[in-house]
């Protein structure tokens, strides 16, 4: 272990002997990010709660929650709907899951045959949510979609051109609870909501109005089952679909500062083309955070039969595994170094994003010491984790008071205190170990 020694006026003399910081590859369950179970209810049917309890995955932050308010089509949903989807998230919150939710008038491929005949049920119906969208906000991550198409994934339907998407996406935004991020299905979709003119300032309208995207044909196709355009050649205008190539690099601007996520599709005649190298590098590119961890098991077996092996810790591992340690924030601590000033002595910390993604909402930090009577003295930090792009590494200083003993640095969610894990050795409070400063008189 490196020792570091510093002077100060007089015989005074400060060895500092930082911790290890090795990453680990244990699977690191933090909030807002990862693999998801999919959760599908009725808003005319009361769930059995009890039974419901034995289906939660311990190892996930996240649940998809998909409400089907298809039997409110030409009712209001505040005789009996709206409490009823109340108890549903309340369940979740009991549970502190992360919620991804999802309300929708089909779930078979019918959309046509189950929406509303008339819009105005469907505003009214967004409106009406707002109620338990307000009350829930601090457990939905990401509400997708706007309640429109088959599975309510914005396709198939009469109520998805430009003006109605403007409408349901506006009275959405205006009821929505301030930490939930909303999700459209394709980025064309985005781009009919926004004017033209917005290339280089995507990321800060996305920040401004915290419109993301999901996509449920992840790999399903070359334009992954449409939710990309074909390359024709042209250029084409900003409401319309692009390529591949282009809907990508603009994805990856987008969800700078906004999440993306979805499902992984077996494609018949399009799995062949994947290669581990590919997989991967698209994932980062699209910045994927949350992905379903049983749908297209097809495709996920596959992911589970891939070694990784472009070196690392991760040498040898699954691919499967790899995807599941980096969707969404992934910090690392690479280095810890005392430094030493006329104030006293400090510290700088080295920290790597190694993640897909950044991380979308604000975190506390909090550097302090702790020996065998407990915790001693503690310091809030200032550090803006949310600044730290995928495959950036930063070193942030932290003063530290002249006390010996060792200090530890924990990060949690400013909104709730749910703790965010470095994938570094952590103990079980998810607190790492940075060093241990001593002082020779």
């Amino acid at each position: 272990m490196e020792r570091i020694f510093l002077r100060r006026r007089g015989n005074r003399r400060w060895r500092f002997c930082p911790a290890d910081f090795t990453e680990t590859t244990e699977a690191v369950c933090n909030p807002a990010r990862g693999w998801y179970q999919i959760f599908t209810f009725y808003a005319e049917k009361e769930p059995d709660f009890k039974e419901l309890e034995w289906c939660i995955d311990k190892r996930d932050a996240l649940d998809l929650v998909r409400i089907n308010i298809g039997a409110f089509r030409d009712r209001s949903l505040k005789a009996e709907g709206l409490a009823r989807i109340g108890r549903i998230l309340s369940f979740f919150r009991k549970n502190r899951c992360d919620v991804i939710l999802r309300i929708a008038y089909d779930h078979e491929g019918k959309a046509m045959e189950r929406e509303p005949f008339f819009f105005e049920w469907v505003l009214q119906h967004i409106k009406e949510l707002g109620e338990v969208l307000q009350e829930y906000g601090d457990i939905i991550f990401v509400f997708q979609g706007v309640l429109v198409g088959n599975w309510g994934e914005m396709h198939t339907s009469r109520f998805l051109g430009a003006d109605k998407l403007r409408s349901m996406a506006e009275a959405l935004a205006s009821v929505k609870g301030g930490n939930t991020y909303l999700a459209v299905r394709r980025p064309v979709h985005w781009r009919m909501l926004h004017p033209e003119g917005l290339e280089k300032g995507i990321g800060e309208a996305a920040a401004r109005d915290q419109i993301g995207l999901f996509d449920d044909g992840i790999f399903g196709s070359e334009s992954n089952l449409g939710t990309f355009g074909e390359n024709t050649g042209k250029k084409p205008g900003w409401q319309e679909p692009w390529g591949k190539k282009e809907e990508l690099l603009f994805e990856g601007k987008l969800c700078r500062t906004v999440p993306n996520g979805g499902e992984a599709v077996f494609g018949e005649s399009f799995y062949r083309q994947l290669t581990p190298q590919k997989v991967l590098a698209e994932l980062a590119q699209m910045r994927i955070t949350y992905l379903n961890r049983t749908y297209d098991q097809r495709l996920l077996t596959l992911f589970g039969q891939w070694e990784y092996s472009a070196g690392g810790v991760w040498q040898g591992k699954s691919v499967f595994d790899y995807i599941g340690g980096h969707m969404g924030y992934r910090f690392v601590i690479r280095k810890v170094k005392a430094v030493f000033k006329k104030e006293g002595p400090g510290l700088e910390i080295t920290v790597q994003n190694k993640g897909f993604a950044p991380l979308y909402q604000e975190a506390e930090l909090f550097v302090f010491t702790e020996d065998k009577m407990g915790p001693g003295q503690k310091k809030k930090l200032t550090w803006d984790m949310r600044s730290l792009d995928p495959g950036e590494e930063k070193t942030f200083f932290c003063d530290i008071w002249p006390v010996e003993g060792p200090f530890f640095l924990e990060m949690k969610r400013k909104r709730d205190g749910a703790v965010i894990r470095f994938a570094n050795s952590c103990d079980k409070r998810g607190r790492i170990r940075l060093g241990t400063l001593e002082v020779d008189s």
